[in-house]
């Protein structure tokens, strides 16, 4: 997989040099139809690209690319394997290393509050051990006020 990629991306680059700066920077088709790379299939016969196709196939692969990059799996195959990972936990960020110097940061997320347990099981268990706990299940929910009154002297 990481070799297609390569071979693509390379294609890519060719075809951006010689649509870029074929004339100097700024040599751009006329026309977004006009044709402006020819290339070869694997069978030896040619393909034309416009500016339009040009563009096309790198949105495609731009979007592939950062879906691609949302999996571990997919950003090895764009980037090689992981390297190195740091946990900065002043800055609250983990950072991702691969082999070709990419580095990815992942913010920490604050995990949401665990509920407690509010229905008691009284499944399978005798009736009176299922009416304990459902007693002591309310006991737990039931606020009592104490109050204390002190007296000087006694």
């Amino acid at each position: 997989m990481n070799n297609r990629i390569s071979i693509v991306l390379a294609a890519v680059a060719a075809i951006l040099s010689v649509v870029l700066f074929a004339d100097g920077p700024t040599a751009v088709a006329a026309s977004p139809d006009a044709p402006v790379v020819t290339t070869l299939f694997s069978d030896g016969s040619t393909n034309t690209w416009t500016q339009a196709d040009l563009v096309a196939a790198l949105q495609l692969m731009n979007r592939r690319y950062h879906r691609d990059c949302e999996t571990p799996s997919g950003r090895t195959a764009w980037h090689g394997r992981l390297v190195a990972q740091v946990v900065d936990t002043n800055e609250l960020v983990k950072i991702e290393r691969y082999a070709d110097g990419t580095s990815f940061a992942f913010p920490f997320t604050v995990p949401a509050p665990v509920k407690p347990k509010t229905t008691v099981n009284t499944q399978g268990v005798p009736k009176r051990l299922a009416e304990l706990r459902a007693k002591r299940a309310a006991e737990k929910n039931t606020v009592s006020n104490v109050t204390v009154t002190v007296t000087a002297g006694e």
